[in-house]
Parts: C-alpha cells; structure tokens; sequence
C-alpha cells in the first residue's frame, strides 16, 4: 500500500466500497454526493481553513490536497504570549530578589 493510501486511510477510514478516486481536477461540473453511511469527518489545511466531509471520496480528494483531521498549525500568537508571561516574570522575580527602583 502506497505512503499516499496509507494517508487517506488515516484520515478518512477504510475504502469499504472499494470507490476509486475520480479525476475532479478536469471536471469543473463535479459533485460530491453525500454518503449517508458515512459519518462525517472534519478536515483542516494548513491556513486553518476547516471542511466537513461526507462521503469517502470527497474525504480521499481533500486529503489529496494537503488537508488532514489534525490541526498542525503553530499558532505565534501563544508563543508571544508565553514570551510576555515569562519576561513578566523573570522582572517580578528580579525586582523582589535585587530590590530593582524602576
């Protein structure tokens, strides 16, 4: 099994229907049809941008396209929170032990 299956499997389940994959890139009229035996599967891609999926071969294309079910983003907003935090503290800690004027 290739890198690539072993990745839609992951992240979308087993192909229990054994669907193949269309070629949806060179046809700009396709549409998913919604698999009622298939429970819905929420996928995210680099930018944060969130899709929900409801058959395996929508799930097979995204996932194809970079999305996964794992949000893997690092957000720089929690590092500039944590850096603030810490440098709060390192000066509270400072002034206390060497009795800093500031």
């Amino acid at each position: 099994m290739s890198e690539n299956n072993l990745n839609i499997e992951k992240n979308c389940g087993q192909n229990f229907k054994n669907e193949q994959i269309p070629d949806i890139v060179n046809d700009s009229n396709f549409v998913f049809i919604n698999d009622p035996s298939y429970e819905t599967v929420v996928l995210y891609d680099v930018d944060g941008n969130i899709v929900n999926v409801n058959s395996w071969i929508e799930c097979a294309h995204y996932v194809n396209g970079g999305w996964s079910t794992s949000f893997s983003n690092f957000d720089g907003n929690i590092f500039i929170l944590v850096t603030t935090i810490s440098l709060f503290g390192i000066y509270v800690l400072s002034k206390k032990l060497f009795n800093f004027k500031l």
